[in-house]
């Protein structure tokens, strides 16, 4: 079976094939190379709907999108994985997954000797000395991760790396803070699941909120109900940052960018005017050149694909 990293930082290379399959079955996936001057550019796109087997979908977009001498990169759904934040072990590296090990068992609802286990720092060392450190643990079932490894090889792709939401969303924000400014950065993607919140500094990824909240229902909502769900949205991102104020206070939270938006949820507005800190739009064109996927510019477009195009960041050969 092919070795896979899970989930980062995988192998570099010049450029990756990223996608995102939903639990229904829906693809999304993207190539994206380190352009001439360093930016990531777009190659190609494409989108297969729910329905069709996994595998027959997976091998029509890959004939569609892929690019000879791209590793691929699968994010995985929220479902398939645990982000769970736990206190930093004081073991050699070495041993810290072994350690992690002992803290999971009563977290995860399957036997632990069949996770796959891996971690990411919140780096607060340097910034808060006397701050219990703590990471991000990343678990998944060993099951899991070799079914998607078949799939691929079913398929006769290179599959190098899973990745999760939560960090695709960050490598996006990472090119998005303003540098030498100390700023830490919020991010609001609404995605069919949910709504995801992230904050970043220095390009980490320090906080998360995940709010379930199907996109059918947000769409078909009434006005009322809408301005309810928007509320809640507003009010998780006010306690974020109050929380990073709080416990974080090298982190001073400037701004929040609201990633595209799906057709018809007018979230801005409402942001824009319950929010203390300035609200803007993410426009895709200022992360990526879309000149070779220009209709990625498009928000409904830009939203499907969000996740992807942060999991397909690799190519600029950072941690992610």
């Amino acid at each position: 079976m092919t070795p896979t990293t899970w989930p980062w930082p995988g192998a570099r290379s010049h450029g990756w094939t990223a996608v995102d399959i939903s639990a229904e079955g829906a693809l999304h996936a993207v190539s994206v190379r380190r352009g001439p001057a360093g930016r990531p550019q777009t190659l190609r796109r494409a989108h297969r709907a729910a329905g069709a087997p996994v595998a027959q979908a997976l091998a029509e977009v890959a004939h569609q999108v892929g690019v000879a001498g791209f590793p691929w990169v699968l994010v995985m759904q929220r479902g398939d994985y645990h982000m769970l934040v736990l206190a930093e072990p004081s073991v050699l590296p070495q041993e810290m997954e072994r350690s992690l090990r002992w803290s999971l068992g009563s977290l995860i609802d399957y036997p632990v000797d069949q996770a796959h286990v891996t971690w990411l720092e919140i780096p607060t060392k340097l910034l808060q000395p006397n701050r219990a450190r703590q990471v991000y643990a990343i678990v998944a079932q060993h099951s899991f991760i070799e079914a998607q490894q078949d799939l691929f090889q079913k398929c006769k792709l290179k599959l190098q790396a899973l990745d999760v939401r939560e960090t695709a969303q960050r490598n996006i924000a990472a090119l998005l803070e303003k540098k030498g400014n100390s700023e830490g950065l919020g991010l609001v993607h609404v995605a069919p699941t949910g709504v995801h919140i992230t904050f970043t500094y220095g390009g980490e990824l320090y906080l998360d909120r995940f709010i379930k909240q199907a996109l059918n229902e947000m769409l078909a909502a009434d006005e009322a109900q809408r301005r309810s769900m928007f509320e809640h949205i507003a009010l998780q991102v006010s306690r974020s940052v109050d929380f990073i104020a709080r416990n974080l206070p090298f982190m001073r939270v400037q701004r929040v960018l609201l990633a595209p938006l799906p057709l018809g949820i007018e979230l801005h507005e409402y942001l824009v005017a319950n929010l203390a800190l300035p609200v803007e739009r993410l426009e895709l064109a200022q992360v990526f050149d879309l000149s070779l996927t220009p209709d990625l510019a498009a928000q409904d477009k830009g939203c499907s694909y969000f996740i992807a195009l942060g999991a397909a960041l690799r190519c600029l050969g950072s941690s992610v």
